[in-house]
Order: structure tokens, then sequence, then C-alpha cells
């Protein structure tokens, strides 16, 4: 089954989203940001869907120097399980990022701090997480497969759009990665497109996908024409 994120509807109300996409797909995956800014579940316990949540990254930043700034990002994830853990959902997050090259050595001390916090906060609520590979966006953590090592053993997300744009999709491709975001684009730009506007190798990617087992790969096209796009071409093509 294919899951489709509400990053392509994610200018409309969450629940106009939510009424789209119900006929397409049994699972979504919440952006929890700007109009889908998740305060409590009552509205997705009000659907049948199954999901997963995007936590809040616009402004959140794990890896921060700032002390403040950490602490109140590492809070923001754990608000984030504490809404994940009422509707048994799994919850990706951002690995942060240093805004000056010569603070990376703390930037990542602070990430580890981060990730150490965030997975005792899972324990806590009970919920699965995954730490999200970044485009090619400034001082990003995890932008090449060599910065895996930093989430000591936390499960990877492979966002498939991200690698691509980066240049290094197919190093990325190897890894062991336990959930998956679907778009294309053409190696320039972290555009969100749907499957064969860009130049991704989607045999390869869901080759891997496949071997990864993974049940719900998230559909994370920008538009909602193209989201529904590229689930007719991923049933077709791969199978429901």
């Amino acid at each position: 089954m294919y899951a489709i994120s509400t990053h392509c509807l994610h200018a409309e109300p969450l629940a106009s989203a939510l009424d789209k996409l119900a006929p397409h797909t049994e699972h979504v995956e919440i952006m929890s940001d700007g109009p889908h800014l998740l305060t409590d579940t009552k509205l997705l316990e009000s659907y049948s869907f199954t999901y997963s949540i995007h936590a809040p990254s616009r402004g959140v930043n794990i890896a921060s120097v700032l002390e403040p700034i950490r602490r109140a990002s590492v809070e923001v994830i754990a608000d984030t399980f504490a809404l994940a853990a009422e509707v048994n959902a799994p919850v990706v997050v951002h690995p942060g990022y240093f805004a000056w090259e010569y603070e990376y050595d703390l930037a990542e001390q602070h990430l580890r701090a981060s990730l150490a916090q965030i997975r005792a906060e899972s324990i806590q609520y009970g919920v699965t997480y995954y730490i999200e590979n970044m485009g090619n966006w400034g001082y990003f953590f995890l932008k090449e497969p060599n910065d895996l090592p930093l989430l000591d053993g936390a499960l990877f997300c492979l966002d498939v759009g991200h690698a691509n744009e980066c240049g290094n999709l197919d190093a990325f491709l190897p890894a062991p990665f336990a959930h998956v975001h679907l778009h294309d684009n053409n190696g320039k730009h972290d555009s969100h497109e749907a499957i064969g506007k860009g130049n991704i190798d989607f045999d390869k990617v869901m080759r891997r996908v496949r071997e990864n087992n993974i049940k719900t790969p998230v559909i994370e096209v920008e538009s909602f024409d193209g989201a529904i796009e590229t689930l007719d071409i991923l049933t077709k093509r791969y199978g429901a």
C-alpha cells in the first residue's frame, strides 16, 4: 500500500486535505507544519486512515549550538511523539543543521545529545521514529551517507528526491532504510515532482524498497495531481 503525504495539499486546511486523500489511500503522512500543525488528534481520529507524522521542521533545529533552541527543538519532537502515540503513528524527524562551517564539531555534539534525548522520549511514548536525509540545503547534517553513523542506531528514512538532489542516491540506496519518501527531480532542485518528471531510476529505487520490506512507501509530491499521478504509476508498474 502506498501512503501519501499531506505535503501535496499543504496550503489547504488539514480536514480538506484528508477529505481529498480519502478516496486514494488508506495511509496518510501528516506534514505537521503550517496549516497542518498538529495540536491534538481529534481530527485524525475521525478518519479511518492509519498515519505517520512528519515532525515540525521549520524553526526546529535539534543540532542548534544555541542550547535553549536545541532544548526547545527536542521538546517539539517529544510533543509530536505524545500525539503520535495516540494514533499509533511513527514519526519522521529532520537531523538539524549548523549555521557556520566552523561550528560543525559543536553542532555534531548537540545533535548527538538531542538524538539521545529523542531516543529516550520515543521509549517513554512507545513511538517509532526515523531520521531523514536532507536535500542540498546549506549546512544540514545527513546530506551524505558518511553521516549515517551519527544516527547511532536510530532508524533511517531515505528521502529519494533529497538524495538525488545531492547527487548521491546510488550511495544511499544500499543503506538499510526503514521508511521512504518518493518524489522525483532533475538532480538540481528539490522540486518534489511526480515520478517520471525527473531523472531518478525508480526501478532501482523500488527494488530496494521491496528488499527493505517497506510496507507503506510515502509519496511526497508537491502537487495533488502529481501525487495521484505518481500513485497510479507506482501501482501499475510495481503493484499495490
